[in-house]
């Protein structure tokens, strides 16, 4: 037995290749002398090995060298003749035949029915044998020799065939895997040849690729046991299997294209197939909605009908190769299932079968299982907590045991098999999820060294697998959550690098692009459903599809609110069920489309911020302000597209910071708020906005937190300056002019709302720390001088105060020391007064040698000090808003008491104290200000700057801070106002408003109006309008009364130029002002081709000056023109300018303040007249204007004469002042009046009668107090509601009544020609009219007594004028009056002597023209004027009211 065993190892070998055949001839030479029967075992032995040779990996070479070996022993060892019967290899050809049909005759034709030659009984004996050994079998090793025994007898007496035998024992071993320690045993017993065990397979695996045959998975799991005890060979068994790999190719390829298409299907949602009940549709009632469970289902079938043919079970029964790995797998065999799976294509085999996805986590978690309990389990339960399962013996083709954070890290290329199916066992991805977590908080804590090789396979591991298997699993909020606890020790740079690969990369993957779909298709039909009545119901399944896919699920959300604003509220309800991941996803979303460079930040059509971006920050606001989000992704963001000089997204701050913190921008407040902002923190929270938004200071303290994290606050505020500077030098060329003062103004108010963001919300040592210094942010960051001192101003208070307390805490504890003992002594308020003053000077002087480092040239041109304290100081430091604090007490008192029924609460005493006590605060405050101020004043504007001093005030102080915001605005006029009244030496009061003989090549606000609005912003404009109206209310105030006048102005510095200003040179300086202002503001508003920047900011300024400014009659007759033919013409081009032209006039008409009939009346002027030349300039201008002279009513009007404001040396200058004058005062305008008082009518003089040059001097300052009727009321104009028979009546009326007149003017050739063409008008007139003609003669027989009633304005306003009595002997000359009596109030009209009515041919000459000068005003032009002497007393009783 030995030799044959050593016989057929040379054999082996020599068919191996391992020896030479002439190596083997020499070992059986030599195996020949110890035995001399050798040639019968040899021939058996060669017998046995030639069929080795054709199955060898050399068969070619195998079978060679066996045949040489064969050849050498012919005829030495074996005869030849015996050779050539028992080898193929010695065969001849016809020998070769006949023994092939002798052995099939012999072995394989059988008897009719009896398929075996063998006795079945012996076959049916081995299969009982069999059964009842698996099922009964024991653990000892030696029962399978006592089975291979039972068999070997069985096989010996039926004579079964040994294959046969073999493939009966794989059958039962197919049948009981679990018991294949029993039957590996068995086999290894009977020895079988491995070579035929991979024939046997291979023959049941081709049995079974025929058409309609399914490969049973028992026959993978058989195999696999036998690869894995290494009784056959894998690449061997492979050789057996299907598909090849061109058609895995193409069935790999044809997965994705069903996976594209099931994705595309499944974003749409078809209900029409889902029939609808009775009692759904309802009778008139409403339709109930198709519930979300429904449509799965239907969207779930829909995709199942077009997978069939992907699915698992068909997929493992047709593709043997797959179902093996599966087996191996599922057996541990992680080695030999790696070979197979790297055979395949790229994530082939875990796409086709997620049990392979799940027998791949299994080996995973096994491995890790103990270095997860002892890094992440809690242990509560003890040994409990073991598990008593049987451990897989995976012979050593397994994972081994993870023991470190290194193995770990080596885990991730086995991890990356499965990519995001680690979700399809949910142990496997809760344990790495939780040992990444534990691993990255111990290198937070510092008690693990971080490895940045071990983070880049960590972060890879996260974003491949973790992140996406969220997408896969079915709706686990728990694994969300275990996610963020991970995530959240990111930066948000590397998470949002996640979630972009996530929504993108990842898609490659099949199964997360129909998942995709799915929730896409889901999201779609409930936002169709969403609406306020649905925001709880709709809101849950959201937030059911943002835990599968947030990403997809927010970003079409995010599309429709970019479409439909007004979807914003239901929207931002339905999202409080999402998770901390899916709010955190949605920032990323949000980013995503505003850096999505396909879409215009900018409208194409009119170049303004696109709807798109100003609903998202709407969105962003609402969002940021309700949920938790964080805020350092969007802030930085926003802080990265202003260094590229993007300032669109600024939008989004401004929402942040007013949503979260209520905090809004000053432009558009109104004046109480500007007021109450002037005040203490809680008086600018309670009054100083407009927002009705519930207060959330949970949200401005995570803002405040936000900002805080790497100086992020500061770093805005610098860009934004920046930006601003920016938008005006480098991108105004380029972009609309329009445009550019938006951003212009975006800019300045988002800088200013985030200082006052962060000067309430944060202490004022850490602003203090933050802010670098004004020298840095001067001369470092190049910011404007506005900017810097906004930014650093807040923190000059905060040092102030800190060193006030510090000293007062000194200056008591020495007074404590000086009394002795434990007595406790309080400082009075002059100590602390002296002690602020000083504290402050301090300051003072560190700004001023910030200034000097910042400038050094500062010194010689610009008086520091005044400098210093201008820009150093607020209003919070000047005056006290008293009332702004009695307003908002009051309505804290009444909201107390709606709120409580009458019964204040505990909170709102509280608030009220709290209120009280910041007034008595900022008083004190303010007066010790003031005192250093007053102390100080003199020092303030050093002597050498006199004559400077205009250009350092009005440019750069006055100007860029009033037009930096209206808070400011009210600053410069109130601390002008405050430098004034304390006399403050060289401070040039009045020559900052107009310009005088020293200063004529300087510049002066009142002076050079239109070339500096040219150039401003629209907040830009408001400020400065709220600057000049504070300047104008001061000026009209002294020009109001001389003892005003005298107490306020006379020989103070400030209106001393070469001489004292008196008050009657201040009036005409004011009637300069006015005059000045109306030929500005109307050159520019007549131009049809003005600048819209010019036209828009002329009509800001106009409209918030209305309360002083225009106060003479001519010109407001002419500022109301000229807004109305501006709104005319600019309707349908500029629509913006055109309501605010309407805005302007309603406005004038509106206002409640004193108007001067003649220029006379409100200063000591002369009255201008108007030449006959520009009458008829303006008459023919009307007509060429489209308006038809005949349908303009002919108003009497009175005649102004000529004023002058030069002296009479400057004759040339007096000449070009008339002409400008005369121009001005054509044209009139209307004149709201209102019943006068007694003694109002006792003060007022007598307006003069052209006549008398005496009168005339005495009765220069006449003036009439007409004020409009309160707003309420709404009056308006009964002229301009007539029909038209009624103003057709009017004009017949008084053309008859002119023509009358012209008749005694014979001498004038020119007169003629007017009433020919008078009369041709009328007669045309009277031709349309017809029938009209006899009821207009009837109702001018029934008034021809009567003193008809001059209306003035477009308003339906009764005027109430008292009517100067004429004296006893005097008569009435009703004849030569050309003017138009007025109505009166007789109840309250006290009687007035009356003037003389004498009058010269002069006179009545210039009253015709007038007359004639009526036909060309128009309606709104008339204005009431008094009547003069020489009417009869008894006519009043004959006058009646026109309504």
């Amino acid at each position: 037995m030995e030799m044959f065993e050593v016989l057929t190892q040379l054999c082996l070998d020599i068919v191996h290749m391992k020896i030479t055949a002439a190596e083997g001839f020499e070992r059986i030479l030599e195996k020949k002398n110890e035995r001399e029967a050798l040639s019968s075992d040899l021939v058996d032995v060669l017998v046995l090995t030639e069929p080795e040779s054709e199955f060898a990996e050399n068969a070619s070479t195998s079978k060679a060298n066996f045949e040489s070996f064969v050849h050498l022993l012919t005829n030495t060892i074996i005869p030849e003749e015996i050779l050539r019967l028992e080898l193929d290899c010695c065969k001849r050809d016809e020998h070769n035949k006949g023994l092939i049909r002798l052995k099939t005759k012999l072995y394989f034709k059988q008897a009719k029915f009896n398929l075996f030659r063998e006795e079945s009984e012996g076959y049916s004996k081995l299969i009982t044998e069999l059964m009842e050994s698996s099922e009964n079998c024991s653990a000892h090793d030696d029962f399978a020799k006592v089975i291979k025994h039972r068999v070997l007898s069985l096989i010996g007496q039926f004579n079964l065939d040994p294959n046969r035998v073999t493939d009966i024992i794989l059958e039962v071993f197919e049948i009981f895997p679990k018991q294949k320690m029993f039957f590996i045993s068995l086999l290894k017993e009977i020895d079988v040849v491995p070579e035929y065990l991979c024939a046997i397979l291979g023959f049941k695996y081709t049995f079974y690729q025929s058409e309609k045959k399914k490969t049973p998975y028992s026959l993978y799991v058989l195999t696999a046991y036998l690869i894995q005890h290494e009784m056959i060979d894998l690449m061997k068994i492979l050789a057996y299997m299907i598909p090849k790999a061109e058609a895995i190719k193409e069935s790999h390829k044809a997965r994705m294209v069903n996976a594209q298409e099931r994705a595309s299907k499944a974003e749409t949602i078809s209900t029409a197939s889902i029939p609808m009940t009775d009692s759904e549709i309802g009778m008139g009632g409403p339709v109930v909605t198709i519930s979300i469970t429904t449509v799965i289902q239907l969207q779930e079938d829909e995709d199942a009908k077009l997978a069939e043919g992907f699915n698992e079970e068909s997929v493992l029964a047709s593709n043997q190769k797959l179902g093996l790995a599966c087996a191996l797998l599922e057996n541990g065999n992680w080695k030999q299932a790696q070979h197979l799976i790297d055979r395949l294509p790229e994530y082939y085999a875990v796409q086709a079968s997620p049990r392979v996805c799940r027998a791949l986590c299994k080996i995973i978690e096994r491995s890790i299982d103990a270095f997860y309990r002892k890094s992440c389990s809690l242990n509560l339960f003890g040994e409990l907590t073991k598990s008593k399962k049987p451990v897989l013996d995976d012979m050593g083709n397994g994972l081994k045991p993870i023991d470190s954070w290194d193995d770990l890290g080596q885990l991730v290329t086995i991890l990356a098999y499965l990519g995001p199916r680690l979700a399809y066992r949910a142990t496997t991805n809760i344990k790495i999820l939780r040992l990444l977590t534990a691993y990255y908080q111990k290198v937070e804590k510092g008690e693990l060294q971080k490895d940045e090789k071990l983070n880049e396979l960590f972060v890879e591991l996260v974003s491949e697998c973790l992140l996406p298997s969220l997408t896969l699993s079915d709706t686990n909020v728990a694994l969300s959550e275990e996610l963020w606890q991970l995530l959240q020790l990111f930066p948000y740079s590397w998470r949002y690098w996640m979630y972009s690969k996530w929504n993108h990369e990842t898609m490659r993957h099949p199964e997360m692009s129909i998942m995709r779909g799915k929730v896409h298709g889901r999201t779609k039909y409930v936002l169709k459903r969403l609406s306020k009545e649905t925001v709880k119901m709709m809101g849950r399944q959201l937030g059911k599809l943002c835990h599968i896919h947030p990403s997809t699920v927010l970003s079409y959300l995010l599309s429709q609110v970019q479409t439909f604003d007004n979807f914003i509220g239901p929207v931002v309800d339905s999202l409080r069920y999402l998770t901390s991941l899916e709010f955190d996803v949605l920032t990323y979303c949000i980013i995503s489309q505003l850096a999505d460079p396909s879409k215009q930040a900018l409208k194409s059509t009119d170049a303004t911020i696109s709807p798109w971006l100003q609903a998202l920050g709407t969105l962003v606001g609402s969002l940021y302000r309700r949920y938790p989000l964080e805020l350092n992704g969007m802030l930085d963001y926003v802080l990265n597209q202003l260094k590229l000089c993007k300032s669109y997204d600024m939008l989004l701050l401004r929402e942040i910071i007013q949503n979260m913190s209520w905090i809004e921008s000053i432009s558009g407040a109104t004046k109480e708020q500007i007021e109450a902002l002037g005040g203490g923190d809680l008086l600018r929270q309670e009054a100083g906005g407009y927002s009705t938004a519930t207060k959330n200071r949970k949200a401005a303290q995570r803002l405040r937190d936000a900002l805080l994290k790497g100086d992020l606050a500061v770093g805005l505020c610098i860009s934004i300056a920046q930006q601003k500077e920016h938008i005006m030098y480098n991108e105004s060329s380029t972009l609309p002019l329009k445009l550019v003062g938006k951003m212009v103004d975006q800019c300045s108010d988002t800088f200013q709302q985030l200082v006052s963001f962060l000067s309430v919300y944060m202490r004022n040592e850490d602003f203090a720390k933050r802010v670098p210094s004004v020298r840095e942010l001067i001369a470092d960051y190049s910011l404007g001088m506005e900017a810097t001192m906004c930014l650093a101003r807040p923190t000059f208070f905060s040092r102030i105060l800190d060193n006030y307390d510090s000293a007062k805490k000194v200056s008591k504890a020495a007074a404590d020391a000086e009394a002795g003992g434990d007595k406790k002594t309080r400082l009075d308020s002059q100590q602390k007064t002296e002690i602020f003053t000083n504290a402050l000077e301090a300051q003072i002087e560190a700004l001023m040698n910030d200034l000097k480092e910042a400038n050094s040239a500062m010194e010689e041109s610009v008086p520091v000090r005044f400098f210093a304290v201008f820009w150093m100081l607020t209003m919070y430091d000047i005056e006290v808003p008293t009332s702004a604090y009695d307003r908002t007490l009051e309505a804290m008192k009444k909201q107390s008491r709606d709120d409580s029924h009458g019964k204040p609460k505990k909170t709102d005493k509280q608030l009220e104290s709290k209120l009280r006590e910041e007034q008595k605060r900022q008083t004190e405050h303010v007066e010790r200000c003031k005192a250093w101020l007053l102390s100080r004043k003199d020092s303030l504007i050093d002597e050498k700057f006199h004559n400077s001093v205009l250009e350092v005030l009005i440019q750069q102080c006055l100007l860029p801070r009033a037009i930096f915001s209206e808070l400011d605005a009210v600053f410069c006029g109130q601390f002008f106002k405050m430098l004034h009244e304390m006399r403050t030496p060289f401070f040039p009061s009045i020559v900052i408003i107009d310009r005088q003989t020293p200063y004529n090549n300087q510049f002066q606000l009142f002076e050079n109006t239109i070339p500096l609005i040219a150039g401003l912003t629209e907040d830009e404009a408001n400020a400065l309008a709220c600057f000049f109206e504070i300047l104008l209310g001061l000026t009209q105030r002294w020009h109001s009364e001389k003892e005003i006048f005298e107490k306020e102005c006379a020989g103070f510095p400030g209106m001393i130029t070469k001489n004292a200003i008196e008050y009657q040179t201040f009036r005409k300086l004011c009637y300069r002002w006015q005059t000045r202002f109306t030929l500005m503001f109307k050159s520019v508003l007549s131009k049809e081709d003005s600048n819209y920047v010019l036209i828009r900011n002329s009509l800001i300024m106009m409209t918030k000056l209305t309360t002083g400014f225009p106060l003479i009659a001519a010109n407001v007759a002419t500022m109301e023109a000229t807004a109305t033919k501006l709104k005319e013409r600019e309707k349908g081009k500029r629509d913006d300018l055109s309501l605010k032209a309407a805005s302007y006039i309603g406005k004038l008409k509106m206002r409640n303040v004193k108007i001067y009939a003649q220029n006379s009346d409100f200063a000591n002027v002369p009255n201008r007249k108007a030449s006959t030349v520009e009458k008829k300039e303006k008459k023919k201008s009307d007509k060429e204007e489209g308006e038809p002279a005949d349908k303009k009513l002919k108003v009497d009007a009175k005649k102004n004469g000529t004023s002058s404001e030069k002296n009479l040396e400057k004759k040339e200058e007096k000449k070009e002042e008339e002409e400008k004058q005369n121009g001005a005062g054509s044209e009139k305008v209307e004149k709201k009046t209102t019943t006068t008082t007694p003694d109002e009518n006792k003060d007022r003089k007598k307006r003069p009668g052209k006549s008398s040059d005496s009168t005339s001097s005495k009765k220069a300052d006449e003036e009439t107090k007409t004020t409009s009727p309160p707003p309420a009321k709404k009056t308006r104009i009964t002229d301009r509601l007539k029909h038209p028979e009624d103003e057709k009546e009017v004009k017949d009326t008084e053309s008859e009544k002119g023509e009358g007149s012209k008749k005694k003017r014979e001498k004038s050739r020119e007169r003629k020609d007017k009433e020919k063409r008078s009369s041709e008008k009328d007669k045309d007139r009277k031709k349309e009219n017809g029938g009209d003609g006899k009821e207009k003669k009837e109702k001018e027989h029934q008034k021809k007594d009567e003193k008809r009633a001059e209306v003035a304005g477009p308003a339906k306003i009764k005027f109430h004028f008292q009517l100067p009595e004429p004296k006893k002997d005097e008569k009435k000359d009703d004849k030569k009056s050309s003017r138009k009596t007025i109505e009166f109030d007789l109840s309250d009209s006290p009687k007035t002597p009356a003037a003389t009515s004498s009058s010269s041919r002069k006179d009545r000459e210039r009253k015709e023209e007038k007359k004639e000068k009526r036909e060309d005003l128009p309606k709104s032009s008339r204005i009431a004027e008094p009547v003069k002497a020489g009417r009869d007393r008894g006519d009043r009783g004959h006058r009646s009211h026109r309504s």
